[in-house]
């Protein structure tokens, strides 16, 4: 008995979202990786090493999260406009669900999308998840990665 064509679309919906989970979890982990080499090497620059890598990590973390929560926001349903006399009128915008424009890939992006395992199951740019999520994600593993260094490595100041 072959699968109706509810049950394919429900498959093909499923390995969908598990190709976005791993590209978006891939872009955080590169994010977080790109974060710590660049302390790193700040750290050792500076001669701090380690100590200097987990506090720009915890920082790049903490502005990205901000970042990323501020881009993540929904558009509001109204709109003002001044008037000729200089009163303020409030429109409702009704979403129209038309898409403006397709989403670009960025040279990050780019060479995220080269990372194992994601050449083997790639997703055409609209079709990933938005860049504020994916940065939220990296927000999240760059203060992981700095707690981990911090209380399972004893990277301490």
């Amino acid at each position: 008995m072959s699968p109706t064509p509810s049950e394919t679309s429900a498959t093909s919906s499923a390995a969908r979202r598990a190709r976005q989970v791993v590209d978006a979890l891939v872009y955080a982990l590169a994010v977080a990786g790109v974060v710590f080499v660049v302390g790193a090497l700040l750290g050792l620059a500076v001669g701090g090493g380690l100590v200097t890598a987990k506090y720009v990590m915890f920082v790049v973390g903490l502005l990205a999260f901000g970042y990323a929560t501020f881009q993540m926001r929904p558009d509001p349903p109204w709109d003002t406009e001044q008037t000729d006399d200089g009163k303020v009128k409030v429109t409702r915008n009704d979403p129209s669900g038309t898409v403006l424009g397709g989403r670009d890939e960025t040279k990050f992006q780019a060479a995220v999308q080269r990372i194992p395992p994601l050449p083997w199951y790639s997703l055409p740019p609209d079709e990933r998840f938005p860049v504020p999520f994916k940065m939220f994600l990296a927000s999240l593993a760059t203060l992981a990665w700095s707690f981990v260094m911090e209380t399972v490595f004893g990277v301490a100041a």
